[in-house]
């Protein structure tokens, strides 16, 4: 596999046939030169892809439902239909559209109370028409556009006539079905969970979405909604706690029909409408720095003379062959396009884009790299020992001088070392006033707070389940007994008869475990943004139970494979697509017609945007952490990273050249020597510190022999955070609570702490207790005195 792992070419077998002879060591290296230049012309296209929170309205909507359940969405029809035919026959009504608002309303109404009736059957009618009427009432022949009005009209409708509760009890009634045990589940074991699901999923993500038609008043109704899914966080009958529950009981295999495509999808949507996307953070993050002080982060490219080359400009045609034309204005156009992504955040060029000279971003330097720096200065000048580093530079030469200048504008201080300096000024108050009460701690009330109160007490079980999850659906995962069975929704009834029927359900089951790895991808995304920005020890304390559950393994694993197949896979068949299904008339749909989709896209929306999630989380989890980039080297990461970069596509190439940059130092002088390339494109690509010696291996704050040291230490500061904020409830989850906090040894502040109150039982059997155990008992004071040193 050594063409795979490295991406070298190797020698033919005839070729290595001609080289024999005197010449054959310059006849080898032509070959061997030739073949590389064969591989480096052979280029991957450019992937035009637009990376955001999720995808498009119908695609999101389209991928809830596997192929194997499209045909119930007939059965949903029907079953409106035949309340209309029975309840409205007088009034010769044909659909929903023909009915006035009061009708749709009445109708609704009703629909919500018989979600509240005893009988099963009656309860799953009811929510599939409700169901059916927030797809947006689709009939054959009905215009996309139009049925997307329709689902938006209906779901504000739901919401005013409050079926959204409603809906979430029938799913709690739901969950404690007792389904017979059996080695094979199908779709028919979970359909009462499946309706109830996309029912549930359809409210959150269309309600998530603003949609500039709103009126005011929607726009309110949507606020609201999204302020209760926040609220209700903390409550045990909450749409979090539901299908947080019910991912542990799937991986638990208590309830192995559980539906796990739509939990991770809901899960995933929740996340996204209670504490938001990518975007938020930023905005979230910019807000914070300014409430404590900081300036706003700089992602703008560093401040250098440019290159004026405006979109328009042309290269002189005299100077291009006819055979490289096409080359320069395909880098032309990449370039472009990476300086674009990489400039998200930063000030638009108004439809001219700039090539710069130097790094795309303004390099960054610590406060430590800048005390080192003065301090190694000071030491080599000034030759005595200052007992504040930078506060007297007299003596040094002024080159130094301008150059601590620079580093210092420079200088990026983080959040986090806020958070961390704070919980280390809370640890001394907390010895200082020992036995007197405890200090007053700074309290946060979002919504990302909330979320961690709940999560906090099962964050281990969560992770694994997620992580459980994820390498099920994994393409490189390879099937075992004690595996989780995520195929519940795809598997049909009656098997396939036919081979269009074998092969339809094939790609069906690969597409159902892509969205699966999408979803699960950013669940964990997300989770690492807003902990990350609400208190660093939150998000460490999720890193650590990623880490410790072998997350950074399973990330490389998932890409241990042919990346850019697994980004251009196109596992689709658009007439079983929702949106195509619904709206075709039923005489137009054949399996003749049921063949993979061929488009002029090269990538798949979901896979590509899947991948850079996992390449971002990996990327977090060894951010500055050098065990974690230690278990990467160990693991063999770099040949599976470089693989990565053959996606021409730039956020796919910056995380997976950060995460090389992270190691380079520990893969040694004949791995950089063959990987130019690579150093070079992390020079251009990459944000450096300008002190971050990695190329090289001269880190100073890397011990080896230190690393399991490292994360303990880690552990033992989130464990004290925990205590300190959430302790009535960490008890039961940390083991050792006391071992972070100082013994009291003194009598009488033990007596006196206000804990030391006596009971109930203790206050009735007071004056038994003081009659026997000290009135009965004398004390002989003298001995006492006897015994006792006093020194005047």
């Amino acid at each position: 596999n050594a063409r795979e792992m490295d991406g070298e070419g190797l020698i033919d077998e005839p070729e290595m046939g001609v080289i024999e002879g005197k010449g054959s060591i310059n006849k080898l290296k032509e070959i061997m030169r030739r073949q590389r230049r064969d591989s480096e012309t052979t280029e991957t296209p450019d992937l035009e892809f637009i990376y955001a929170d999720c995808d498009s309205f119908p695609r999101e909507l389209s991928e809830l439902f596997t192929y194997s359940e499209v045909s119930e969405l007939n059965e949903y029809r029907t079953c409106f239909n035949r309340y209309l035919r029975e309840k409205l026959a007088s009034e010769n009504v044909v659909n929903w559209s023909s009915l006035s608002l009061v009708a749709k309303r009445g109708i609704v109404v009703h629909f919500a109370e018989m979600l509240e009736v005893v009988n099963d059957v009656d309860r799953l009618h009811a929510c599939m028409s409700l169901l059916y009427l927030a797809l947006g009432a689709y009939t054959p022949g009905i215009a996309e556009e139009e049925l997307l009005r329709n689902v938006r009209f209906a779901v504000f409708l739901m919401l005013d006539c409050g079926v959204f509760p409603l809906a979430l009890q029938a799913l709690c009634i739901e969950l404690d079905r007792n389904v017979p045990q059996k080695s094979g589940y199908t779709i028919a074991q979970n359909k009462e969970l499946r309706v109830c699901l996309s029912l549930l999923y359809v409210f959150v993500e269309c309600l998530h979405r603003k949609d500039p038609s709103d009126s005011p008043f929607k726009e309110q109704q949507r606020l609201d909604f999204i302020k209760e899914l926040r609220n209700v966080a903390l409550s045990q009958d909450s749409l979090t706690n539901v299908v947080f529950t019910m991912l542990l009981r799937f991986c638990s295999a208590t309830h192995p029909h559980y539906p796990i495509k739509k939990i991770v999808l809901l899960i995933w949507k929740v996340i996204l409408a209670t504490l938001g996307g990518l975007e938020v953070v930023e905005d979230l993050k910019k807000k914070a720095r300014s409430e404590v002080g900081l300036p706003p982060i700089f992602e703008a490219p560093k401040d250098v003379k440019p290159i004026t080359l405006p979109l328009s400009t042309t290269v002189d045609a005299r100077a291009l062959t006819p055979d490289n034309k096409e080359k320069e204005k395909a880098k032309l156009s990449q370039r472009l396009e990476l300086v674009s992504a990489l400039q998200k955040h930063g000030e638009g060029t108004d439809g001219a884009a700039i090539l710069r000279k130097g790094l795309e971003f303004q390099p960054k330097a610590h406060q430590s790299e800048v005390d080192a720096y003065i301090k190694a200065c000071e030491d080599k000048f000034v030759n005595f020992d200052i007992t504040h580093p930078g506060t007297l530079m007299a003596g040094l030469p002024g080159p130094i001088l301008e150059s601590i200048k620079v580093l210092q504008s420079h200088v990026y201080r983080p959040l986090s070392e806020i958070q961390i300096k704070e919980q280390e000024d809370l640890d001394r108050k907390a010895k200082l006033v020992f036995g007197k009460g405890v200090p007053d701690l700074p309290q946060r009330e979002t919504a990302t707070e909330d979320l961690y109160h709940f999560l906090i007490h099962n964050l281990t079980q969560y992770m694994i389940s997620l992580l459980k999850v994820l390498l099920a659906a994994s393409p490189t995962a390879k099937v075992k007994s004690d595996s989780l069975n995520i195929l519940i929704d795809v598997l049909p009834v009656e098997e396939p008869a036919t081979v269009i029927e074998s092969s339809s359900l094939n790609l069906d089951i690969q597409r159902h475990k892509e969205i699966i790895v999408k979803a699960v991808s950013a669940i964990l995304l997300l989770l690492l943004k807003h902990f990350k920005l609400n208190h660093i020890y939150q998000y460490e304390f999720m890193s650590q139970h990623l880490v410790f559950a072998n997350c950074i393994p399973l990330v490389l694993k998932f890409f241990n494979q042919n990346v850019m197949q697994y980004v251009s896979a196109k596992n689709m068949l658009i007439e079983l697509e929702f949106f195509r299904y619904v709206t075709l008339k039923q005489e137009d749909l054949s399996l003749d017609s049921l063949e993979p989709v061929c488009s002029d896209e090269t990538h798949c929306w979901r896979n590509l945007f899947a991948s850079i999630n996992l390449l971002r989380v990996l990327q977090k989890l060894t951010k500055w952490k050098h065990s974690r980039v230690m278990m990467m080297v160990v693991f063999k990461s770099a040949p599976i990273l470089k693989r990565a970069l053959k996606v021409k596509h730039p956020l796919v190439q910056l995380y997976a050249l950060k995460l090389l940059k992270a190691q380079t130092k520990y893969l040694g002088r004949n791995w950089r020597k063959s990987n130019m390339k690579v150093i070079s494109s992390i020079y251009q690509t990459v944000r450096h510190h300008l002190h971050d010696d990695w190329a090289y291996g001269n880190d100073l704050d890397a011990k080896p022999w230190d690393f399991q040291t490292e994360e303990v230490t880690l552990r033992d500061c989130v464990d004290r955070f925990n205590l300190r904020y959430y302790g009535n409830g960490m008890k039961e989850v940390i083991d050792s609570e006391f071992d972070f906090t100082p013994v009291d040894n003194d009598m009488l502040s033990v007596l006196n702490h206000p804990d030391m109150e006596p009971g109930e039982d203790e206050l009735e059997n007071l004056e038994d207790w003081l009659e026997h155990e000290v009135f009965n008992n004398p004390t002989d004071w003298n001995l006492v005195l006897e015994n006792t040193a006093v020194y005047f």
